[in-house]
């Protein structure tokens, strides 16, 4: 009886994406993710979404990586970098829904950035930022200054 292992196989598929979409341009701030990925705000589940980046900012991939429940998902960062890893990309932005139409992070939002900031930072991919989408609005952890305030947290 022949005996197996498993071999890994990555494919990438297109994804139709509206039309004024800014596929090929840096995504130079958080509006522009927003504008992307705002029909998340109709999602009844917690979705997030890994969106890999070069070293221009424009879009490698995207990938979901999760989806939860009405008001939690539960995932590990390793998880978020799956898709991204084999690109070798520059940088990452995460984003994810929050159901309630409430885009203010959680204290688990908060601690899971900073666990991923750790991760990237080891891995030498920069972390652009976590955008959570509500009802016609955003939070951006690099706008707020979030992002920055973890980042002098991180251990030397």
């Amino acid at each position: 009886m022949p005996t197996y292992i498993r071999e890994v196989e990555l494919r990438y598929k297109k994804r139709r994406v509206k039309d004024d979409a800014p596929i090929g341009e840096p995504l130079v701030n958080p509006e522009m993710v927003y504008q992307l990925f705002s029909d998340l705000q109709n999602e009844v589940k917690e979705k997030v979404i890994t969106v890999s980046v070069d070293k221009y900012a424009k879009i490698l991939c995207f990938e979901v990586v999760a989806i939860g429940s009405t008001d939690s998902v539960y995932l590990k960062p390793i998880e978020v970098l799956r898709a991204a890893i084999p690109l070798n990309p520059a940088g990452i932005i995460l984003l994810h829904n929050h159901p309630n139409g409430d885009p203010t992070p959680s204290q688990a939002d908060e601690d899971f950035t900073f666990n991923l900031l750790i991760n990237t930072e080891s891995l030498g991919i920069h972390f652009h930022d976590h955008i959570i989408i509500g009802k016609d609005s955003y939070f951006s952890f690099t706008r707020e200054g979030v992002m920055r305030r973890l980042k002098k947290e991180l251990p030397v």
